[in-house]
């Protein structure tokens, strides 16, 4: 609400010196000043304020942008990190897939050579059967000799020997022989359960091998499929690494650009600041004008057609906000400070509509002020006509819009005119409605 600082000295000091004839005019130019510059103000203010909104949403979208660097960081990071464990998974399989070959080409080798010693094998065992169906024929041919002779076989052996040394000779002979014929039965016998159990082994072993064989092939296709596999990841995870790449850089260039933008628009705000700082001086000093044509009404040098002029461009815009007629609201003032923004009664009510601080503080949050600073508000001429302006509203309402006990609640509160129902009896309360509302008529015709 505060209007600030100063525009040149020289025209406030040129006032004072000005006849009443020029007060007038002299105060019509301050307030088409005032009001330019305040038109001005509010212009830049919106423009600050939507430049001020322009900053905050592209701190927003930096914020973004830093989220989506962030972000990508994180995603290259994994996927490097997915690339390097997949890089790692790759040869540990290879590793394994070469183990695998090499155990399917010493198990390709061992086949090959126990192929051979099968052959080799086959090829004996059919050589050591020839000769045991040889030896067998033999051998039944003998026993077949034995049997068919018997016993008397043996008896013309042991009989035709010629001496007692020979008989136990050719017995000896016919002991060994029986004896050789049993050995070689009974090895003619192992070697054909050896045979046997050889060729079961010879069979079992290549069925092993066979699916030794397969197993491993079935491994090796396995693994070849799983190389596959992590090729198939570790591409994935190149493309994946490519896009948080172009992302990054993305969001980078896209930061840049933001923050460009924001001193742009950062300088723009401080030329905004500084222009509005330049309106608020000019104003303050217009306002100061204003004031010092108003210190010339107390000293007898303003009529009352001058003061209202003065306080017309203060009052019209707050009194149109409560709804309150200005011409009325510059009675008041007329009456209670003569237009003195810097007066202080002997019971404490300060400025230009006499406000207590007491009823300035009940009142503050109304206006928008802070009750624990309002007594310092009350020397600012818009802050106490704003708090005068919305208390004649607030009795008005009060009164149903009675300006005669609006005006009267005003000078001795509105509890003193609840009471008697109407102007209380007092001498200065009656003169001050009277004289009030002799300036409000006068006003009125302005």
């Amino acid at each position: 609400m505060k209007r600030g600082a100063a525009i040149a000295l020289s025209a406030g000091l040129a006032v004072l010196v000005l006849g009443p004839v020029t007060y007038a005019a002299t105060l019509q130019q301050l307030q088409q000043q005032e009001a330019q510059a305040q038109a001005q103000l509010a212009a830049e203010e919106q423009q600050y304020n939507q430049t001020q909104g322009a900053i905050n949403q592209t701190m927003s979208e930096m914020n973004q942008l830093n989220q989506d660097i962030s972000s990508a960081k994180a995603q290259l990071g994994s996927t490097q990190q997915q690339i390097q464990t997949t890089n790692q998974n790759i040869v540990t399989t290879q590793n394994l897939l070469n183990a695998t070959q090499a155990q399917l080409t010493q198990t390709e080798n061992q086949l090959t050579v126990t192929t051979a010693d099968y052959n080799r094998t086959t090829a004996l065992l059919v050589e050591t059967k020839k000769n045991l169906v040889h030896e067998t024929q033999l051998l039944s041919g003998q026993l077949q000799l034995i049997e068919e002779r018997g016993a008397v076989g043996y008896l013309d052996v042991i009989l035709g020997a010629r001496s007692f040394s020979d008989f136990i000779s050719r017995a000896q002979l016919l002991g060994q022989v029986a004896s050789s014929a049993a050995h070689e039965v009974q090895i003619i016998k192992g070697e054909q359960a050896a045979y046997t159990l050889a060729q079961a082994n010879l069979k079992k072993e290549t069925l092993f091998l066979s699916h030794a064989k397969a197993s491993i092939a079935q491994h090796e296709s396995l693994l070849q499929g799983e190389q596959a596999l992590l090729n198939r990841e570790k591409q994935h995870a190149l493309v994946l690494e490519v896009q948080a790449q172009q992302q990054e850089a993305t969001a980078s260039t896209g930061l840049v650009q933001r923050q460009q933008v924001m001193n742009q628009l950062q300088a723009q705000r401080s030329q905004l600041s500084s222009g509005m700082a330049a309106l608020q001086n000019q104003i303050a000093g217009i306002v100061g004008q204003i004031q010092a044509l108003l210190g010339q009404f107390n000293a007898g040098g303003m009529n009352r057609q001058q003061l209202y002029n003065a306080m017309l461009p203060l009052v019209s815009p707050i009194a149109s906000q409560w709804n309150v007629p200005p011409d009325l609201v510059i009675a008041v003032i007329t009456q209670e400070s003569g237009g003195n923004s810097h007066v202080v009664s002997s019971a404490g009510a300060v400025g230009l509509m006499q406000i207590e601080p007491g009823t300035a503080a009940d009142i503050a949050s109304a206006v928008g002020l802070s009750a624990s600073t309002v007594d310092q508000e009350l020397y600012n001429p818009e802050d106490n006509v704003e708090l005068g302006t919305y208390y004649l509203h607030y009795l008005l309402n009060l009164f149903g819009g009675n300006v005669e006990l609006s005006v009267a609640g005003y000078n001795a509160g509105p509890g003193a005119v609840e009471h008697y129902g109407g102007i209380p009896p007092y001498a200065q309360t009656q003169q001050y409605v009277a004289d009030v509302m002799a300036l409000y008529k006068l006003y009125s015709t302005y």
